[in-house]
């Protein structure tokens, strides 16, 4: 250590001696104060409350004290965040304090956070007392919003102070309410004069605002009146929405006016009862007349000497079998429906002379019309029966009938037999999928086969789509009507004690009897029409095989001519050569179909359609339209014979003709037999066509007509066989003949056939143009029949 260092500690030891030396007076610091009293809080030693600021200590005793003189000072009610902020102590001491304060003093409560001592009670009861005074009632809740205090609370001190301080009666429906004793008797005399003056039916709720009285303590007023029998009157009801105060007075007269309305008609009418203020007519009229036998409608109640009266009326009816209304003998506020209820109970009891039930019928709901009556109706009806019958058999209508009615029972049994061919197809192939496979040998097993289904998009050919298809194409066969109710009402008519009636009763009642006949009356007509078709039938059965004969006999020619033109049909080419769209051999075929093989098929069509007695008009020309729809209502072989030889008339193939033909002509349709070609009787008849043909040409002066005979001509020279062709195919004619005709008569031919060509195309107004060539076409005629007349085959053809 150095000089230095030394002399500085020597110097700090002095200043440490001097200060111990000196003296000072002994106080303590308000920190040290704070220490000390938090020592002891610590040590349990000391037991204070510190006050918000902290710079102040009360004690718990303190605390109560104070808190005591504020609630006095306060009128005996504080709240306990208003006491902590006046004594500057926390509310958690001043809650702790308060409670213990409840419990220390039975006087002083603890309610919602305020302190309330007996003082402020009885204060408060008093209150109580001069506002029941003020206005006769209080209610606790009225209390509740005017004090800031619990309802239970209140509902204490009231009921603690009843009797005592408060004067007044607790209500007995609601114990919340407090009433005193001249309040009700104010609100009573109210009551009980709005009632006295009451004479209608009266709402509870116009009652309650008449006499200002709140509806909780008029129910309880009108109980009290009720046991002192001071109620004129009845309620319905408990509630104020559906209650109804209802006077004795009004009652008795209702009860006056129901006895002479009854008295005077018989009846009583339900909306007549609602108009006096009755809703339930039918209760009330059973309650009010136990003894009497009513007979109850949907409108009224209907009394037994009305009864009585209408049933006298129906038995007389019965007896002299005629027929009655009873509506001019029911009030004009009952309608058809009322009428018809009446009949149905009257009919009940009405016996015949001889004790039967009679025999009758109900028109309109109210008329009543016997057996006897609607038989002797039908009388003059039976000659219109028998002419509308013949007719419709004349007609073919009941022949048609009787076929579409068969079609739809082949069409049902068909379909059962599918359904039941289906499901027994299904069940032998679930017994298979059941049963499995069997493996060969000692080690084979036994595999069971899932069983699978098809799945069909958008519902399309599923298995029970066909069975939906056919059920939906199905239609039942509707009933013949061969007599209308028109027919009825035109004769029914006729009947003199209908007239009474005036115009639309008359009219209804007629097609009503008219509806009711038009069943037994169509039924007649069915049945006399098959006696008269039978009866034609047995007549017809000659005329059937002479019918018969000679459609084989036309078939049988019109089938020879085709043939034959078919033979002249062969020498013409089948290629087809520019601009045309169809080869000669192909066009001349059509035509062919078109004619004469048309011819055939509608006579098989017109033989069918007379033996199935389908309706069609032989009088117009048999229409492919016409084929279809004979064929599809024929059915069975004959629908499919004819569509395909009909299909066959629209194609250019004899043979297609030929195959449909032999179809439609086998037993199962026409049952026609085709004799065997004789070559004989064919030459003659070829021969026979060229004169027939010569005699044409030579008697025609239509240049066109002309030509077209000479060309047919001049082919059957070359065939040697007979050509069926029109006037449009001259150009097709020409080119088969230009290889078997010299140049010049083929020219000559050509030039007429120009000028022809000319002659057609020429127009209306070029009448010089026209006679030119009309006059070349004169003066070359002759030459063009002449080469006709004079043609024969030779071998040098095609010679100049």
């Amino acid at each position: 250590m150095t000089a230095v260092e030394w002399e500085e500690v020597k110097r700090l030891a002095a200043g440490l001696q001097r200060a111990q030396l000196i003296s000072t007076t002994q106080r303590l610091s308000e920190r040290n104060c704070v220490e000390i009293i938090t020592k002891l809080v610590d040590m349990k030693l000391l037991d204070i409350i510190f006050t918000n600021d902290g710079k102040e200590y009360i004690t718990p005793q303190q605390l109560v004290t104070e808190m005591r003189d504020e609630l006095i000072v306060n009128g005996g009610r504080i709240n306990l965040v208003e006491l902590a902020k006046l004594l500057n102590v926390d509310l958690s001491h001043i809650a702790q304090r308060a409670a213990d304060l409840q419990k220390q003093d039975p006087g002083i409560s603890l309610v919602l956070g305020q302190l309330i001592d007996k003082s402020y009670i009885t204060r408060l009861a008093e209150e109580i007392n001069e506002k029941l005074v003020q206005q006769g009632e209080v209610s606790i809740s009225d209390l509740t919003s005017q004090y800031d205090l619990p309802s239970e609370f209140l509902q204490q001190v009231v009921q603690r102070n009843l009797g005592k301080i408060i004067r007044a009666k607790q209500d007995r429906q609601d114990p919340r309410v407090f009433f005193t004793e001249a309040y009700v008797a104010r609100n009573m005399a109210a009551i009980r004069g709005a009632l006295i003056a009451t004479m209608k039916p009266t709402p509870v709720s116009n009652l309650i605002n008449i006499c200002g009285v709140q509806e909780r303590l008029f129910f309880s007023l009108i109980d009290n009146l009720m046991e002192l029998k001071q109620v004129p009157g009845v309620f319905s009801g408990k509630q104020v929405s559906n209650s109804i105060y209802v006077p004795s007075i009004y009652s008795k007269s209702q009860s006056d006016w129901v006895d002479s309305f009854y008295k005077q008609n018989g009846f009583l009418e339900y909306d007549a009862l609602s108009r006096i203020g009755i809703s339930d007519g039918q209760s009330y009229a059973r309650k009010h007349f136990p003894a009497e036998k009513l007979l109850f409608l949907d409108g009224a109640a209907i009394g037994s000497m009305l009864l009585g009266q209408i049933e006298a009326a129906v038995e007389e009816a019965v007896s002299s079998g005629t027929w009655v209304d009873i509506m001019p003998m029911l009030p004009s506020v009952l309608d058809s429906n009322n009428g018809e209820q009446i009949l149905t109970e009257v009919l009940k009891t009405v016996r015949t002379p001889g004790g039967s039930t009679p025999s009758v019928k109900v028109f309109n709901g109210s008329v009543v019309v016997t057996e006897n009556f609607l038989n002797k109706l039908m009388v003059p009806f039976k000659d219109v029966v028998q002419k509308k019958a013949e007719k419709c058999v004349a007609s073919g209508e009941f022949q048609q009938w009787q076929v579409d009615r068969l079609q739809v029972s082949d069409d049902h049994n068909k379909r059962e037999d599918l359904k039941e061919e289906k499901v027994d197809k299904r069940d032998e192939r679930r017994k298979k999928a059941a049963g499995g496979k069997g493996g060969g040998g000692t080690q084979g097993r036994e595999t069971k086969t899932k069983s699978t289904k098809k799945k069909v998009r958008g519902g399309r050919g599923g298995g029970d789509s066909d069975d939906e298809a056919t059920v939906s194409s199905h239609r039942k066969p509707t009933v013949l009507e061969i007599v209308t109710v028109e027919d009825i009402v035109a004769v029914i008519s006729l009947e003199e004690s209908f007239n009474d009636l005036d115009e639309d009763e008359r009219a209804s009642l007629l097609e009503e009897i008219a509806k009711h006949l038009h069943v037994s009356a169509n039924k007649a007509a069915m049945e006399h029409a098959q006696v008269v078709l039978d009866s034609n039938m047995s007549n017809n059965i000659g005329a059937r095989r002479k019918t018969h004969n000679d459609l084989q006999e036309k078939l049988n020619s019109l089938i020879t001519n085709v043939r034959l033109f078919e033979k002249g049909l062969k020498g013409f080419s089948t290629d087809v050569i520019p601009p045309a769209k169809e080869s000669p051999h192909s066009q001349l075929s059509k035509y062919l179909l078109k004619t004469f093989c048309t011819d055939i098929a509608n006579e098989i069509v017109g033989f069918i359609a007379q033996e199935r007695m389908l309706q069609w008009d032989s009088t117009k020309d048999i229409l492919q339209e016409t084929r279809q729809k004979v064929a599809q209502e024929s059915g069975g072989a004959e629908k499919e014979a004819l569509l395909k030889l009909n299909k066959s008339l629209l194609g250019s193939s004899l043979d297609d003709f030929f195959s449909a033909l032999e179809i439609a002509l086998s037993s199962d349709v026409c049952d026609v037999v085709i004799r065997k070609s004789d070559k004989k009787k064919e030459r003659v008849m070829v021969f026979g066509h060229r004169q027939a043909l010569l005699e044409q040409l030579n008697s025609s002066e239509d240049p066109a007509h002309v030509l077209h005979i000479a060309t047919l001509v001049l082919c059957q020279g070359v065939t040697q066989n007979m050509l069926h062709a029109s006037g449009r195919y001259v150009n097709i004619l020409l080119s088969f003949l230009q290889p078997h005709l010299p140049a010049g008569t083929y020219s000559t031919l050509q030039e007429y056939y120009d000028l022809v060509l000319k002659l057609l195309s020429t127009d209306q107004p070029n009448e010089d143009a026209k006679t030119t060539v009309m006059f070349q076409l004169q003066e070359k005629m002759p030459i063009i029949k002449d080469i006709a007349n004079t043609f024969k085959k030779t071998s040098g053809e095609n010679k100049e």
